[in-house]
C-alpha cells in the first residue's frame, strides 16, 4: 500500500475547503501521530491492552479524514481484539502501522499544505497547565499540538461537563473554552467556574463572528474571545498575553 500518492479530496471536503484547517490538520498529523503510535507500543509492552485500544481508537479518525479506509478497518479490527484481550500478537500490526504512518507523512510533506515550523523556545510555558474544552476533534488536536510546542501540559475536555470537572480537579493556569458544546455549554461552564472561584484566564472560542457571541462570552466571565479555526500565531499570542506578559 503506497501512501505517497495520497488523495486529499476527502480532506478538502471534510474541511470545507478551508486551507487553514487543512494545514492545521496536516501539521497535527505529522507532528503527533508518531508519538501516539509510540504510546501504543509502550502500552502493549506493558500489557495495558485497554489503554492501547483507547489510543488506537483516538488515532482512527485521522486516517478517516484522509479517506484511508483500509487503515481504519485494520485499526478497528485491532482495537476490537485488544478490548477482548486477544491482541497480544501485535508486532506485525504495529510494524505495519509505523510503515503506513511513514508513507502518509512522506506524502503529506510533499503537499503545498505542509509548512515546516521551527520550534523556537519550546519550554516557554514549562510548568504551566492549559485546559482546552473543545468537542471538535481536529480543533482540539490543533490546540493541543500548538500549546505543547510551547512546553505546557494540556488537558482536553470534550464537553462542558468535562471542562467544569477537569478545571475544578486540576486548577489550570489558563482555559480555552468552546462556546458551543454538548450537554453543558461553554458559557454555562464559564459562569459556573467563576462562581466556584476559578480565576485563571479563560478565552472563549466560537466559529461565529456575531458580535453578541463575543459579548455574551465576556459577560459570562471570559477574558477574551477567539474566532475558530485559530492558527498557531493566534493561539501563541493568547498564551503569551495571559501566561507570560502578566
Amino acid at each position: 500500500m503506497d501512501q505517497r500518492q495520497i488523495d486529499l479530496r476527502k480532506l478538502h471536503h471534510t474541511m470545507d475547503d478551508d486551507i487553514e484547517r487543512i494545514e492545521n490538520f496536516i501539521a497535527v498529523f505529522i507532528k503527533s501521530t508518531p508519538s501516539i503510535t509510540e504510546q501504543v507500543e509502550k502500552s502493549l509492552l506493558d500489557g495495558k491492552w485497554q489503554n492501547a485500544a483507547d489510543l488506537i481508537h483516538g488515532l482512527k479518525p485521522r486516517y478517516g479524514y484522509l479517506d484511508l479506509t483500509e487503515v481504519m478497518d485494520q485499526l478497528t479490527e485491532w482495537e476490537t481484539s485488544l478490548r477482548l484481550g486477544t491482541g497480544n500478537d501485535y508486532s506485525q500490526r504495529l510494524n505495519l502501522l509505523k510503515k503506513y504512518n511513514a508513507e502518509i507523512i512522506f506524502s503529506l510533506k510533499e503537499t503545498r499544505f505542509y509548512k515546516h515550523v521551527k520550534a523556537d523556545g519550546g519550554s516557554l510555558l514549562q510548568g504551566k497547565c492549559v485546559l482546552v474544552a473543545e468537542d471538535d476533534e481536529i480543533n482540539a488536536m490543533v490546540f493541543e499540538l500548538f500549546i505543547k510546542e510551547q512546553g505546557a501540559t494540556v488537558i482536553v475536555a470534550r464537553d462542558g461537563n468535562e471542562a467544569l470537572q477537569f478545571a475544578l480537579d486540576n486548577y489550570p493556569d489558563m482555559i480555552f473554552m468552546d462556546v458551543h458544546m454538548p450537554f453543558f455549554s461553554g458559557l454555562d461552564a464559564i459562569k459556573e467556574l467563576r462562581k466556584k472561584g476559578i480565576s485563571c484566564p479563560i478565552v472563549s472560542l466560537s466559529a461565529s463572528t456575531r458580535l453578541n457571541e463575543k459579548q455574551n462570552s465576556l459577560d459570562a466571565g471570559a477574558d477574551d474571545f477567539l474566532v475558530k479555526p485559530a492558527n498557531r500565531d493566534t493561539i501563541n499570542k493568547a498564551l503569551l498575553k495571559y501566561l507570560i506578559s502578566k
